[in-house]
């Protein structure tokens, strides 16, 4: 029996984990040793857009392995994951019942299925923390790094394991749902691309961490996102609102494009970053200040960083990760810009275009906010909200410390103390106090 034992790792790490003959990959990286001098032993560079996650990369590493086996050699692959093992035994099945739909990576699986069905010896997957033989596979992956070029994956699937689709008896709508939209294309809007280039050139500059196209998608659904507002940021991305240059070409409402304030054009941009009615620059004003409570690196907002603010990753010296900062920074923006979106709307639509004052904003800003904590608050009970929605008390009180008002007569644990409020203040009407009224409503 030939044995073979599959390592992941990872990203930029290599895991030296293996028996004989052993699989070591780095990223990107393989080696299969099988002994010394062996002929089965290879060193691979695997194309970076293959490898993406450690359960592709050791899904592709079995592939090549098997394929250098012969089909009546019996054959174990050992592995300190579980991964690969269970798609290719408790998934399998009903993976190909429905016809692989939603499954990731099912290029290689479907390929490596093929490969496991033609074989004519006994396959075995296992589970192994052995590491003999790692300083063997170890050379191999090294040897792999320093090739010039990638080495090139067969996806071969004989022409008897070929599945045509899914099973009809296995079908439900949700599947098939899906499996309609795997199969079309999605549609390229330029207007998305380009947003989509604001945000990934912002958050690498502001925040020096890479970020791709799909993590900005996944990051607009983020559980510290309000939920209107995540509808409201997707329609930001595809530029789907209702301003701009979306009247010019409806009859008669041409003169909508143009900002009633100052005539420039009404793009979303317009009216979050650069308009100078009452609106966006105190609400960006009282962002900053409340930020500057805590922390002193306000980044620069910019239309890249306002799309992208759910991607937020501030770190310390070290590199540790600061998850209340971040969180903090994503509420304090996503809910800033949001609020400067329903006061021109509120201008536009229900006032005839009269702006608000600036005390108006300013009240309307600090009673969002306050409506943020006594939200995260609410949502530390588990026993009313459930576990799927709760947040654990110790990042609230992390999050908002260091931003609440009078904080030095709270408690250390005040989630529970009635009033609690953030650090700025609303501003108290002008107007003269009332008379005192009497009991019965009467002035006296």
């Amino acid at each position: 029996m030939t044995s073979l034992c599959l390592v992941t790792g990872p990203p930029g790490s290599r895991v030296l984990l293996s028996v004989t003959p052993p699989v070591v990959y780095s990223s990107n990286l393989a080696g299969i040793w099988a002994g010394d001098d062996h002929p089965l032993n290879t060193e691979l560079k695997i194309p970076a857009a293959v490898a993406l996650s450690r359960q592709n990369a050791e899904a592709i590493t079995a592939l090549v392995a098997k394929q250098k086996t012969a089909l009546d050699t019996e054959l174990r692959l050992e592995s300190p994951r579980t991964a690969t093992a269970v798609a290719m035994t408790k998934n399998l099945n009903g993976w190909e019942d429905r016809g692989r739909i939603g499954v990731p990576n099912r290029n290689v699986l479907k390929s490596l299925a093929s490969e496991l069905h033609r074989r004519t010896a006994t396959t075995v997957f296992a589970v192994s923390n052995e590491s003999a033989g790692a300083k063997a596979a170890a050379t191999l992956s090294v040897t792999g790094a320093r090739k010039s070029e990638d080495d090139k994956i067969h996806y071969r699937i004989h022409p008897d394991n070929q599945l045509p689709g899914a099973k009809l008896s296995t079908m439900t709508q949700s599947i098939a749902y899906r499996g309609i939209k795997e199969r079309n294309e999605p549609v390229s809007r330029k207007a998305t691309d380009r947003n989509i280039e604001l945000v990934l050139s912002a958050v690498k500059a502001a925040f020096s961490s890479p970020a791709t196209a799909a993590s900005i998608w996944k990051s607009i659904r983020h559980k510290d996102i309000s939920r209107n507002i995540r509808n409201w940021l997707w329609k930001s991305m595809h530029n789907a609102h209702r301003v701009g240059k979306y009247w010019e070409h409806i009859p008669e409402c041409g003169e909508r494009a143009n900002c009633v304030h100052c005539g420039a054009e009404e793009s979303l941009q317009h009216i979050l970053l650069e308009c100078p009615s009452p609106g966006q620059s105190e609400v960006w004003a009282l962002a900053e200040k409340f930020w500057k409570q805590k922390y002193s690196d306000w980044p620069e907002m910019s239309m890249g960083l306002l799309l992208g603010g759910s991607l937020a990753s501030f770190k310390d010296e070290r590199g540790k990760p600061l998850a209340a900062k971040s969180r903090l920074y994503r509420i304090l923006v996503s809910e800033s810009a949001h609020l400067i979106w329903k006061l021109r709307c509120d201008s536009v639509i229900g006032r005839a275009g009269i702006p608000p004052t600036v005390s108006e904003v300013h009240n309307r800003w600090v009673k969002i906010m306050n409506g943020r904590l006594e939200m995260d608050i609410n949502l530390t009970n588990k026993l009313k909200y459930g576990k799927q929605h709760v947040v654990t008390p110790s990042l609230v009180l992390d999050t908002w410390k260091g931003t609440l008002h009078r904080e030095g007569e709270l408690p250390d644990d005040w989630l529970r103390e009635p009033g609690v409020l953030v650090g700025i203040a609303s501003l108290r009407s002008r107007r003269s106090p009332s008379p005192p009224v009497g009991r019965r409503g009467r002035n006296r």
